[in-house]
């Protein structure tokens, strides 16, 4: 068997994806460009770590992303490929490559204009919104799991830390996956219920740091911002950035620390968007 640690640039994944470039890591899983030595063709493989190879529930969970991507059919989320195990026990997925950039790397050089955000609403409200229609929230939406493609709208991707409707329910003492920074109060502290308004949180905040260019709540230290982040405790946008008021307060909705204050779905945050923007 090949050692796990050795995989890197060149590897031919089940005698047919040979890894060409890296695109990202994270947090169980790096993320390759590959090429189809089949069509020739590029595509994404995202590569379960080799310290997680053994471990049965990370497999799982991994496997899962796979199976959610599968269900989902929607232009602003990634579309699966394959979900594979090689020969040598390697656990991968592959999805379509996404000619573009990260919305993380388009804010490197500075916010977007309201324009780009009304592209980013349209796109992201409606393929999340579709997840949601399938039992799927995605948990751990943040401009670095945002594909802005060279040609046409942004698109979703990474999975990884999605939960299912009326199975997942999180405990205090129960793991929670996502980015801090980007996570709902009700899934920081733990609460057992959780719905489609953690995307809409999400979404909130990444609006706030696509159009300010700033995170709403910041802090090195993981249990100031958990409390910051509790208490709702960030400037209102429109006091750091050049936003309409209407705008602002739809952001400000959707970023609610209480669940029951956000829009229920992303529909509803869509079109208070238009109305905000005049449409």
């Amino acid at each position: 068997m090949t050692n796990p640690t050795s995989i890197g640039l060149g590897t031919i994944l089940a005698g047919r994806y040979e890894l060409v470039a890296e695109l990202a890591r994270g947090a169980m899983g790096d993320v390759f460009e590959a090429r189809d030595q089949l069509s020739g063709s590029k595509a994404a493989v995202k590569l379960l770590r080799a310290e997680y190879l053994a471990d049965e529930s990370m497999r799982r969970r991994f496997r899962r992303e796979g199976a959610v991507l599968k269900a989902l059919n929607h232009p602003a989320i990634v579309r699966l490929l394959e979900l594979g195990i090689d020969d040598e026990g390697l656990v991968f997925l592959v999805t379509e490559y996404v000619e573009g950039e990260t919305l993380a790397e388009r804010l490197s050089n500075g916010p977007l204009t309201i324009n780009e955000a009304d592209s980013l609403v349209d796109a992201l409200s409606s393929g999340l919104g579709a997840a949601h229609e399938h039992g799927v929230l995605h948990g751990d939406l943040k401009p670095a799991n945002v594909i802005w493609p060279s040609e046409g709208s942004p698109r979703v991707v990474d999975f990884g830390a999605s939960k299912i409707l009326g199975l997942d329910r999180l405990t205090a003492t129960g793991e929670v996956s996502g980015t801090p920074a980007y996570m709902a109060p009700e899934v920081l502290t733990g609460k057992t219920d959780v719905d489609q308004r953690i995307d809409v949180y999400g979404l909130g905040v990444l609006l706030y740091e696509a159009l300010s260019g700033k995170k709403p709540f910041h802090d090195n230290h993981l249990g100031r911002l958990m409390m910051k982040i509790d208490a709702g405790d960030c400037l209102p946008i429109d006091a750091i950035a050049e936003v309409p008021a209407a705008i602002a307060r739809v952001i400000e909705r959707a970023m609610h620390r209480n669940k029951d204050d956000r829009y229920a779905e992303m529909p509803d945050l869509r079109a208070a968007w238009h109305r905000g923007r005049g449409g």
